[in-house]
């Protein structure tokens, strides 16, 4: 009997540990997921290195999978106004829309409310980039009117925020084409984008504090 009680212990003993050792491992796990992500963020500040930015956590967000509207932990305290950019991870999230004291919403570029003046990058041919939660089913969102007088657009070319939109900073990376086909007049082209930021986990953000209109006139 004593064995037995003395197995038993060794045994709580030992769970004890597996589970300390689990937790711990857990703890690591994040770690280094949040360094990942803040090592991201500190990348995609220096690709845009002309612009004051603020970097925010994300609080909040709409029922489903992915990040079409959320709440970040900065607002007008931090010196955050309605219509100033916001960027994560590979490129361009969305826009504020509304802000408060110590929070803002933002529209994401997914949203299906969302349309962006946009280009190509090499070429600054424009078309319009659509947000769609349909076409997000498969990781994309759509563009069209586009004129590719080159003929250059193709899969993985890059596509920007162009210089005529009245409320993007021009030159911010929205995604890589997926698929081009050509309209039925033959003088434009549709498709789809697989988006730089990653729409289904978006937990920092880094908002630039430049309007559109403020950078046109300085």
């Amino acid at each position: 009997f004593k064995n037995v009680q003395k197995l038993s212990r060794e045994n709580e003993e030992l769970q004890s540990k597996i589970d300390d050792l689990t937790e711990e491992n857990n703890r690591l796990i994040q770690s280094s997921e949040e360094l990942k992500r803040l090592e991201e963020l500190y990348k995609l500040d220096q690709e845009y290195p002309e612009y004051t930015k603020v970097a925010a956590s994300v609080i909040a967000k709409d029922p489903g999978n992915w990040y079409s509207t959320f709440i970040i932990n900065k607002g007008n305290a931090d010196g955050l106004k309605v219509n100033m950019n916001v960027i994560s991870g590979g490129g361009l999230v969305g826009i504020i829309t509304e802000t408060g004291e110590h929070w803002s919403k933002v529209r994401s570029i997914i949203d299906d409310e969302n349309n962006i003046s946009a280009m190509i990058a090499t070429t600054s041919d424009t078309c319009i980039v659509s947000g769609n939660l349909a076409s997000m089913s498969n990781g994309r969102i759509d563009f069209s009117e586009l004129r590719d007088r080159g003929d250059v657009v193709a899969e993985g070319t890059s596509i920007v925020t162009s210089s005529i939109s009245t409320q993007y900073l021009t030159g911010i990376l929205i995604g890589y084409v997926a698929e081009v086909a050509e309209d039925s007049n033959h003088l434009t082209k549709y498709g789809t984008i697989i988006p730089a930021a990653d729409f289904k986990n978006i937990r920092e953000v880094l908002v630039i504090q430049e309007l559109k209109q403020t950078k046109e006139n300085s």
